[in-house]
């Protein structure tokens, strides 16, 4: 994924200064949620964004400017599948942390 050299720099959105790390962390997760997506559709996965991530595209159009999570949300049928799939279908640095993988989960 390209990003413009801008599209890092500090700016005041809605009276909230993003300074340029935020900006960095809003890229990673636009990098996440698209290889997320690319598996999502080659295995016809549904999943839907939720909580700020939803607010952010309905309201603020992109990212709630202090926000710095990404939220999607998946059936339970879909999300078996997808952990069925993630770990050979996304890139070797990916991992799914969860319950299920990670002995002292605790969120």
């Amino acid at each position: 994924m390209k990003f413009e050299e801008d599209f890092f720099k500090g700016e005041e959105r809605e009276g909230f200064f993003v300074e340029e790390m935020m900006k960095r962390a809003w890229a990673a997760q636009l990098e996440v949620l698209q290889e997320i997506d690319a598996v999502c559709k080659k295995h016809n996965i549904r999943y839907f964004a939720d909580w700020g991530t939803l607010l952010g595209a309905v309201r603020h159009k992109g990212f709630v400017p202090w926000d710095d999570d990404v939220d999607i949300s998946m059936l339970r049928d879909d999300y078996e599948r997808f952990l069925a799939v993630a770990a050979k279908e996304l890139p070797d640095a990916y991992e799914v942390q969860n319950i299920y993988t990670v002995e002292d989960y605790t969120e």
